[in-house]
């Protein structure tokens, strides 16, 4: 579980910024994340549309968070680090967690609670499949060793052509990206530097990358987005990612709709413990998880 790309919501702000005049301000910002032992990042979403039928995402949405915790254990900072890094990840419902899970020395730790999970947008699991997978799952830490990770991973593992067409792609279409943002306006005020652009101009960014892999045309699209990052000083304390596109209702009138991701960074001297009591995940258990329900 690499959850460092995470730390690329908060980054994301700075793609075109270091290209338009404040370059050493945001670059020290943007290092400062990986520049302690430890990180924390808190990320909140909302939703906002006058569509009656989105009332219910947008309420869901408000009330999940996500909550990421890195924390070096050889003492290095998180950017020198390498692979000696511990990671948590928690995403809550309301106030109340419905999945802990952490990356420890290689194994992987989960604790579910199933009922929140059931909350989420989207989720629809019949009550019976519910009540028995909570009878098992809820309230339990389970580890899922390192060798069993490595032995499911092979499993899927992709063949060596798929892996570097994939990558290529991948790193065609964040150079595309990055130019784009480089290129569009920017405001900075009291040490938040934001970006806006259109949604078309995304489109047209990556067509030339996605197109031949994917066989896709350029599409016609409207509506904007904005990407921001804040500052103390040298030190990155947040960002945003915000689209606003014509949402799915025109009656009586058009809806935009707006979607947002917001997180906040901490540097707090915060472990990632090893659960207490795991039951140890074998190929036969996870069989028996994959059945439940039918």
């Amino acid at each position: 579980m690499k959850a460092f790309t995470l730390v690329g919501l908060l980054a994301a702000g700075a793609l075109g910024l270091s290209a338009c005049g404040v370059q050493a301000t945001v670059d020290q910002a943007v290092t400062s994340l990986g520049s302690s032992p430890y990180l924390q990042l808190h990320v909140t979403g909302s939703l906002t549309s006058t569509d009656p039928s989105l009332t219910k995402a947008a309420f869901q949405l408000k009330n999940l968070s996500l909550d990421v915790n890195l924390a070096s254990t050889n003492g290095a900072n998180l950017s020198a680090a390498g692979s000696s890094v511990d990671a948590e990840v928690v995403l809550a419902v309301s106030g109340t967690n419905a999945l802990d899970a952490r990356s420890i020395g290689g194994n992987l730790y989960v604790e579910l609670n199933l009922a929140s999970l059931n909350a989420l947008p989207g989720a629809n699991v019949p009550p019976s499949a519910l009540a028995a997978a909570g009878q098992m799952l809820d309230g339990r830490w389970f580890e899922i060793p390192q060798s069993l990770l490595t032995q499911l991973a092979a499993a899927h593992q992709p063949s060596a052509a798929q892996a570097a067409k994939a990558q290529s792609v991948a790193r065609a279409a964040i150079t595309a990206l990055s130019t784009l943002v480089e290129k569009a306006p920017y405001t900075s005020s009291k040490g938040t530097f934001t970006e806006t652009g259109t949604l078309q101009s995304i489109v047209d960014a990556l067509i030339p990358v996605l197109g031949p892999a994917t066989g896709a045309t350029t599409p016609t699209v409207s509506g904007t987005y904005s990407i921001s990052l804040t500052t103390s000083g040298a030190t990155a304390t947040g960002g945003s990612v915000s689209i606003t596109s014509s949402g799915p209702s025109t009656h009586p009138a058009p809806s935009p709709v707006t979607v947002s991701l917001q997180a906040t960074a901490s540097h707090g001297t915060v472990p990632v413990a090893t659960p207490a009591g795991a039951i140890v995940v074998t190929p036969s258990m996870l069989s028996q998880f994959s059945s439940i329900g039918g």
